[in-house]
């Protein structure tokens, strides 16, 4: 999933791709990470949108979906859920 956090995942997909049942891979990542795949996924896209937020002049759209959020409202959510601030306030403090 570091790899591939661009891409469109869901449990189901990854569940499919390693020939598991969801409900067990689901079980299996919150044990051994704490937190569910969904959760873990939006961390990695909002560490990645944070390091692209201070070191590139790119807008806060284009971050989100290249990071896989998607539109600007969506991640702006995401970001704010994670992060306690906005992608723009973020980008202005750094």
């Amino acid at each position: 999933m570091d790899e591939h956090y661009k891409e469109k995942l869901s449990l189901e997909s990854v569940a499919s791709h390693f020939f598991i049942d969801k409900h067990y891979l689901a079980r299996l990542f919150k044990e051994q990470y704490g937190v569910t795949l969904v959760t873990y996924l939006q961390q990695v896209r909002i560490t990645h949108a944070k390091r692209m937020l201070r070191f590139t002049d790119k807008s806060i759209e284009e971050i989100g979906l290249e990071c896989g959020i998607g539109e600007m409202n969506y991640f702006s959510r995401v970001f704010k859920k994670l992060e306690g601030v906005s992608p723009s306030e973020f980008r202005r403090v750094w």
